[in-house]
This record gives structure tokens, sequence and C-alpha cells, in this order.
């Protein structure tokens, strides 16, 4: 097909190749839409949202969990391929647009079994590349001229310009809504493109919407053809599929009797629900391998977990069973609040969008546990994982201090080995919350505190298992430490690490060196490989260690850090590094087990800090240790 050349104008993206993926920047579920002038707001399609590649003469059509959807809309491809660049990759929604200017998915079903293409439109709402250039990197206003001048000079009918509003987001979803539309999508101007779910894009809905697993089905009474309802659930925190209602309406006879055979494909005699639901349809469903998701619409969420006046929209082929969750708008962002004395800005960001867990949720979890965290990073310089845009977005280490800290953030210059670095010190809770003001999801700590730099007051062996390695044995593992430890007349504490596996920490009065320490770590550590080579390893590369677990005696090293006690982590569910007492560790209580949900609930029912023998250990390397080490 003929090309021509970029009429999607001049910018300041970098250079660089065309992205292989296709990886969507996802909208997080509010309440209302924000408030200001720094947003845009566009109408929400009701459609499959898919990314357009364009490659020479080559066009492939992308769905947002990375299937190959260019043979299912041939008619997007070809006018996609008349646009004048070379190389481009757009991302919008495809949908069928009906004559009263709504959109629906299922007519779009409807084309899918053969019905009218006709009114078959890619809305396209954002430029990531075009020719060369890294568009994404732009502010989104930005990417949205360069996109209207491309699609402006092709005119194609197929593809359209996605319009928006500037501000007055209240207003424009009242209208979205009087429309009987979907509901509408809110965007920073200023922001670049940011795969993952986050708080850049929010999106308000003017009815109750989501995706739903299919776990099982009745049979048909009377007169009905194919099913007689879908028994949906989501998944709930643990991973359990929980069960939230039958959808026995928006079926066409015919569409009923195709989703039966589907699910005659897929039956199976054990109930994926957890729990079974109760009495006859308990008993008497047919149940399916939980593989397919539905979309539906209804009026309500139950107290106990149920949809209330679902209707049935259709199969979704885009969005993997995994990510289906009940969707718990948020409140959108708001001003400022204070927390301990500090100042947040954007409270209302949501830093976790799986549980809709914003910064002021965080600063308020570590205020009601500072007491046990405070002691774990109170005057050590610390290194930490900073996400402005939340958990599914780009976060990046931060070692040194930038020009500017938050509230009660202290400075420390400490010489390295080619420069002198500054680190943040928290020495108080408004400092702690201070780190929240920067968006920091992770908290890792140096092993000496700034009053002797040069003489670490713990120990740390770090044991990361391999993806094929059963926790059982990471805890065998922490126990052989603990008794190596022991042999040499050291206490040692364990702690889970929030993520996969445990840290050994062994407290000492800070009178050894960091080059003893690590000698002292990295021999315990080389002794446990050799006694196991099978099962154990210090060599750091992943590569062959699937079935091994590290044991990092790196911690140790000057500079190095492992992530404190009672830090959240910056994963999905929010988990927390957590000290446990030694016959706490079972097979049932895993290392990302304690998240920013049941932790306080540990901590307010237990009986004590199972390391409260941490803070009175005065304990030393032997002299006739540290002479043995100086020999090696």
């Amino acid at each position: 097909m003929a090309r021509g050349r970029s009429a999607a104008g001049s910018g300041e993206a970098r250079t660089a190749r065309l992205a292989d993926r296709f990886e969507p920047q996802l909208a997080t579920l509010v309440r209302t839409p924000p408030e200001g002038d720094e947003w845009l707001h566009e109408l929400k399609y009701d459609g499959y949202r898919i990314g357009c590649r364009l490659d020479g003469r080559n066009v492939s059509l992308v769905s947002r969990n990375g299937k190959d959807w260019t043979d299912r809309f041939p008619d997007v491809c070809a006018a996609a391929a008349e646009l004048p660049v070379r190389r481009a990759l757009l991302d919008g929604e495809v949908a069928v647009l009906l004559p009263d200017g709504r959109t629906s998915f299922q007519a779009l079903q409807n084309v899918f079994s053969g019905g009218e293409r006709a009114n078959l439109v890619y809305f396209v709402f954002d430029l990531l590349h075009v020719d060369g250039e890294d568009v994404a990197r732009l502010p989104l206003e930005q990417r949205k001229t360069r996109l209207a001048a491309l699609l402006r000079s092709a005119a194609q009918k197929r593809l359209r310009y996605s319009e928006h509003v500037v501000g007055r987001g209240a207003e424009f979803l009242a209208h979205a809504c009087r429309m009987g539309l979907e509901g509408i999508v809110s965007k920073r101007r200023d922001r670049p493109y940011t795969p993952g779910r986050g708080a850049a894009w929010l999106k308000t809905k003017c009815i109750k919407r989501q995706e739903f697993v299919v776990g099982g089905f009745t049979d048909p009474e009377g007169s009905r053809l194919g099913i007689g309802a879908l028994l949906v659930g989501v998944r709930a925190a643990d991973g359990t599929l929980a069960f939230a209602g039958k959808v026995g309406t928006g079926f066409t006879n015919r569409g009923a009797q195709e989703l039966r055979r589907t699910l005659d494909g897929i039956e199976q005699a054990e109930c994926p629900f957890t729990p079974t639901p109760p009495g006859s349809l308990g008993r008497h469903a047919h149940w399916v391998k939980p593989t397919l998701v539905a979309e539906v619409a209804f009026t309500e969420w139950t107290s106990d977990g149920k949809i209330r006046h679902p209707s049935f929209q259709g199969l979704r082929e885009d969005k993997p069973v995994s990510d289906v969750r009940r969707e718990k708008p948020v409140p959108p962002p708001r001003g400022t609040a204070t927390v301990a004395g500090a100042r947040l800005t954007h409270p209302d960001r949501v830093l976790w969008p799986e549980l809709g867990f914003t910064k002021l949720d965080l600063a308020r979890f570590y205020e009601t546990i500072a007491d046990r965290i405070l002691p774990h990073v109170q005057r050590r310089p610390l290194t930490l994982v900073r996400c402005p845009g939340g958990v599914g977005t780009p976060c990046f280490y931060m070692k040194h201090s930038p020009a500017w800290a938050a509230d009660g953030l202290q400075r420390v210059r400490i010489r390295e080995k080619k420069k002198i670095g500054e680190y943040l010190i928290v020495d108080s809770l408004t400092a702690l919350i201070g780190l929240v003001q920067m968006d920091v999801l992770e908290i890792h700590t140096w092993n000496s505190t700034i009053e002797h730099v040069e003489e670490p007051d713990r120990l740390v062996l770090d044991l990361d298992p391999g993806p094929e390695v059963r926790w059982a044995q990471v805890i065998e593992a922490a126990r052989l430490v603990r008794s190596a430890f022991g042999a040499l007349k050291l206490q040692s504490f364990v702690k889970t690490t929030g993520s996969a596996g445990l840290h050994v920490v062994v407290p000492l009065v800070p009178e050894a060196g960091w080059s003893e320490c690590l000698s002292l770590a990295r021999g315990i550590a080389e002794a446990i490989e050799r006694q196991s080579p099978r099962l154990y390893t210090t060599a750091f590369p992943k590569a062959g260690r699937e079935r091994k677990i590290l044991i990092d005696y790196l911690r140790n090293n000057r500079t190095n850090t492992s992530v404190a006690a009672f830090s959240t982590r910056a994963t999905p569910r929010a988990p927390a590094s957590v000290p446990l007492a030694w016959e706490e560790l079972s097979t049932r209580l895993r290392s990302d087990h304690f998240t920013v949900r049941n932790l306080g609930k540990r901590l307010s029912g237990s009986k004590g800090d199972p390391w409260r023998a941490y803070w009175r250990c005065r304990q030393r390397i032997a002299p006739e240790l540290l002479r043995a080490i100086a020999e090696r």
C-alpha cells in the first residue's frame, strides 16, 4: 500500500525503535470526575481496546492483553494502511457506532457473528510512536494535537479522532449520562503515556458495569433455549474465585444456544467458586473451567458481595481471567491533606489500583504503625523505591537525595568510593510521612546508623528462592541459617520480605567494620552452599537457579540495603515485610501474607513484639572469630 510523509507535525520526542508490543495505559475507576483545568475528559467507548501498529506495509491490531486481532477487523486495517506514515503506534477503541451517537458492545458482538460492519469505527485517542519518534514521552495534549493532524490528513471514516473537553468534568459526565453513554475517561493533560493502571487516567461510569469470570450455568426452563443463567464471580484478594451472582437476562435465543455449546466444552465436576454457592444452586448447577470473561451491567452491589439486576452484555476475549477483580471506585483527586504534621499533595492519588489504596491511606497506615516501623528505620541512610504513578507504572530506586525533600526529612553526607553522597534520614513520624509525600512505596535501610556509619549494628542474610522452590524449603533454609549463627553464639531473628523470601537478621553491638561483617555473612552463606549445592547458591545470575535458594550475603556490603521491617512493597496486593517469631514459620504463612489490609489486625491482636528480645540483644562477633576472618 502506498505511503506518504508523516503529517503528524513536529515535537521534541526522542528517536526510538517502534515497539514490538502494545502495553496500554489503563484508567482507575473513581466515583466522580476530577476537578480542575489540568484534566481533559473524553467519552468512554463501549468496545474493544486496540493498539494499531503500522510498520511499513504491515498493519497489525493488538488487544489489551497482547492477542493479535488483525483478522477480526480487516476494514480497520485497510483504513489504517492509508495513513501517511511509515511507522506508527496508535491507541484506541474499536466499537460499533449507533445512529443516536452511542456505541454498543452487543452490536460489536453481532459483528463477530456475521452482522453489519458498516458502522464499525476505530476511535483513536492516543499516538505513541510515529516514524522513529517516541511520542509517548510527550505530554498528552501534545500527543493528541499530533494525532488530530495525522487523522485529518487521511480523512478516513473508519478512523475517528476522540474529541475531548478541558475541565468541567462533572458537567461533561452529566451530559454523557443523559445521552445514555457508559461514562467518561479523565486524563492529565501534562503527563506522558505510562503503561499500566495509575492515577493519571481516571474513569467515571454512568452505570455499574464490569467484567466477571464465568464459573457455571443453570439449565433453561420453559420455552427458553441454551442456558438459564450464567453463574459469575470475581477474584478475591487471596486469589480465590468469589461467587457474585446469577446473570439470567441479556441473551438472545441464538446467543444463548451458542454460549451453551461453548460452556459444554469446558464443563467440569468441581465448583470453581470458594465457597460453593449455597442451597439447590450449589447442588444442581453445571460448573465450568473459569476461563471465560463476561461483561455484565447491573444496578448495584449488595452488602454480601452479590450483583443486583444483572444483564449479560457479551463475552470478552481481550481481558485475562486473572485481571478480573471487583471494581471499587475511589474518590477523585483533591487538594491537600496533613498527616502527623506532614503536608500531602494529591492525597487521593491511587498508589495500589487493585486495592484502591491511596497516598492518604498509606500515610495513615504508617501513622497507625509508627511505634513498630520507626525503630527499624530511624537514623539509618535510606535507599527508596519511588512510584509517582503508583503500582503498575514505572518505579525507580532513589539512593541519593534530590535537591528537594519533603517535610521533616534530613540529609546526611557520606563518603563513597569516588564521591560524597547525600542520603535521606528519617528520625520522626513527620519525616516518615514525608516519604509518602514523595510517593515512596518501599523503604530500604543500611545496616548501620549515622552515629556509627562504619560499624554495622546488624547482619542480614536474604533468602531469595527461585520460582520452582517450595515455601517449605525456604523455611528450612532460614532455620539452617539460624543454626549456623547459633553455633557462633549469635542470636538471630526472622522476618518476611513481603516478596518471595525471608530475612534472617543478627543484631550486633556496633564495633566490627563492614569488611568483617561481610566476610562473616559470606562465610556462612558459602558454607551452607557447600553443604547442599543442589538447593543453595551464592551466585546472583538468575539463569540456572530456578530450583535453588540464593543466600544473598551482599546485603552486608557497605552502601547496600535491605527492605525495612514494616515497609510496604510495590506489588499489586501491597504486602509488607513483617517480623515473625521463629515458631510462626509455616507453609500457611508465606512471605507476602501480611498486607496493608490485614497487618493492623495482627498488630492489634498479637501478644507483643516477636522481636522484643532483638532490642535487648547486646552481642558481639567474638574476637577469635574476627581474627579468623582477618586471616582468610
